[in-house]
């Protein structure tokens, strides 16, 4: 990880972002059939929240760029479809989300990074 976001205002148009370095000794990251993103969040919270502790896992191809060995990947996340309710809040529990993400890269000839795991971010609630 090079650089994420840490706190996220409790704002459903807010943004946050994780940052990875890549090296890629073939120089194949790039390409919009062949290579792509896996990331998964995982709530650490341990309080009952809507929807459950759960988030489905997400895939994307990565954008067309030059070939290059070196290089940043900035994934960028909305809030709104991060941020879960507690399930009933009575007064006095803590409203704000904390999570980590965790990453995986393939190139175009297949190969599979390791999983990269965020630090915790936290999203904060209402």
């Amino acid at each position: 990880m090079k650089n994420q976001s840490r706190v996220v205002p409790a704002d459903n148009e807010a943004i946050f972002f994780v940052n990875v370095e890549f090296a890629d000794k073939e120089g194949d990251l790039s390409g919009i059939r062949d290579s792509s993103i896996y990331f998964q969040a995982f709530l650490l919270n341990v309080r009952s929240v809507i929807g459950g502790p759960n988030y489905p896992p997400a895939y994307a191809s990565l954008p067309e760029f030059p070939d290059k060995r070196k290089g940043e990947i900035e994934l960028r996340l909305d809030r709104f479809a991060y941020y879960k309710q507690i399930q009933s809040n009575q007064g006095g529990n803590d409203a704000n989300d904390t999570l980590v993400v965790k990453i995986a890269i393939k190139d175009k000839a297949g190969n599979v990074s390791d999983t990269l795991t965020s630090d915790p971010i936290v999203l904060l609630g209402q």
